[in-house]
């Protein structure tokens, strides 16, 4: 029985409309080496095997990670050229960070290794050393003392005998110490596992982890130097389907350019596509890798990176393709060469989806916007990338928006809520030049009996996508007509 009230009041119900939530387009996650051993030890339990981090900035990539985008060897610590690239480079953050490299397994050791001294000033013949460094007399006795015999640079391997200490006058020590080997870190270091001893998960499969942990959808994944190898590239490819069993993603991924697999010469390079079945709609292949300066960096990355800068400036709605926008590049590198494509040539390479570099005006740019499915697939929602990632980073913010209404009475109102707001979503995208239109319907062909009875309900989405204007064609013709000002 009902409470008896006499008077007015009010009660609320839900609003009627639901604004869409929009997950991150161009959110990086990338898998590779970092440094860690630099860090105390208990800092480095964080960013060990089996973690996710999330990075803004060069500091937080140096405070979490060890990372220095000024001294790294780009090819032993591939994450440290991923945070150049991308927090330097191109400033597009934040990123997720993968680390592979564990320094209780990745590491030689050195047990007497004798240091020559001129001038008080050494080096060791590795780099990356651990900070249980042990320098002693060549002539035996008690070891020199860090900071008060000797500084030593751990990063370069450099050793300076301080004047003052009992190393001051040596002209030869004895090194015992352990130094990093990130080149012990291999393929399956990257696709990981669940590891049933342990209970430790690693590698690609941390790619279920990101949502959980930060709230944040991962949007494309890289692995620089890895993704070299065929089987990383399509695993990375797999990963990005149905992430925590609803999301989706794109791959970005590297073609080798050394000459040993016959991949230094752009004409090659189709057929080590093929022969590797790299024909995924959700990868993006590149090649060759760039110079930028006095440094080689995975066109991967670059293109990553730059993908985020080309949303932000469409307001992280991912329509538009990467390709034509220019890279922080001087010059491509395959097999250790400059590569000057011509137009002709790079776009053999664009014919079989494969992305490269063009200097053809205003400098070098990514060129290509095919997706690895072509050209054996011509679905124009499968092998154009921007139209793979509209239709993801779609779908992906269906999911977080209507996750509230899972479970609620299905009822005319909740049918009307979902018809309305995606209707005014949809017409937002299309005014925005993101879509060319769209469309959402409950149709009775979608939607059995049984399915109804059991809770299940569909709605059809139909999208006008905006592919890239990769081909312009004007018709020139002469025209005789004006043959009469000459009488004017």
């Amino acid at each position: 029985m009902s409470e008896f009230f006499h008077g007015v009041r009010t009660r609320q119900l839900p609003t009627s409309l639901v604004p869409p939530v929009r997950a991150a387009a161009a959110l990086n996650m990338v898998f590779g080496t970092a440094p860690i051993h630099r860090l105390p030890e208990d800092d480095r339990e964080l960013v060990m095997p089996g973690n996710v981090s999330l990075l803004y900035s060069l500091r937080e990539a140096g405070e979490q990670m060890g990372i220095d985008v000024t001294r790294d060897d780009f090819d032993k610590w591939t994450l440290s050229q991923a945070a150049y690239t991308n927090l330097m480079l191109f400033g597009s953050a934040p990123v997720m960070f993968v680390n592979v490299f564990n320094p209780e397994l990745h590491f030689n050791e050195v047990t007497s290794e004798e240091v020559e001294l001129f001038n008080r000033k050494g080096m060791l013949k590795n780099t990356d050393v651990f900070d249980d460094l042990e320098l002693s007399p060549s002539s035996g006795g008690s070891a020199f003392v860090k900071g008060v015999d000797y500084d030593v640079n751990l990063i370069t391997g450099a050793i300076t005998a301080i004047e003052t200490g009992a190393m001051g006058n040596a002209t030869t020590v004895i090194a015992a110490y352990k130094y990093a080997a990130p080149d012990m870190v291999d393929a399956a270091d990257v696709i990981g596992g669940y590891d049933i001893l342990t209970g430790v998960t690693t590698g690609l499969e941390l790619v279920n982890q990101a949502f959980p942990r930060f709230r944040l959808i991962p949007g494309i994944l890289t692995a620089p130097k890895f993704s070299e190898d065929p089987t990383v590239a399509m695993l990375m490819a797999m990963k990005c389907r149905e992430i925590n069993g609803v999301f989706n993603a794109v791959a970005y991924a590297d073609i080798p350019t050394d000459g040993s697999n016959g991949v230094g010469k752009y004409a090659n390079v189709p057929a080590y596509k093929d022969e590797n079945n790299l024909v995924s709609e959700d990868l993006y292949l590149c090649w060759p890798k760039v110079r930028y300066g006095d440094r080689v960096l995975s066109m991967s990355q670059q293109a990553a990176a730059l993908t985020a800068v080309v949303d932000s400036r469409n307001g992280a709605i991912p329509y538009a393709s990467p390709s034509n926008y220019n890279l922080m590049c001087t010059a491509p590198v395959a097999d250790g060469k400059n590569v000057w494509l011509d137009l002709v040539q790079a776009n053999y390479l664009n014919a079989n989806g494969i992305t490269t570099a063009l200097n053809f005006n205003d400098g070098w740019k990514l060129w290509g916007n095919r997706t690895a499915a072509f050209p054996g697939n011509s679905d124009p929602m499968l092998v154009f990338i921007s139209s793979r990632r509209m239709v993801a980073w779609y779908g992906n913010g269906i999911v977080l928006t209507w996750f509230q209404k899972t479970d609620r009475p299905r009822n005319r109102r909740l049918m009307h809520t979902i018809q309305n707001s995606e209707r005014i979503n949809l017409d937002a995208l299309t005014a925005a030049d993101a879509l060319l239109g769209g469309s959402i319907e409950f149709r009775d062909e979608d939607n059995s009996v049984l399915d109804l009875m059991s809770g299940i309900i569909t709605f059809h989405v139909g999208l006008g996508l905006v592919e890239p204007a990769e081909q312009i064609n004007f018709n020139l013709e002469y025209d005789p007509q004006y043959l009469q000002t000459l009488f004017g």
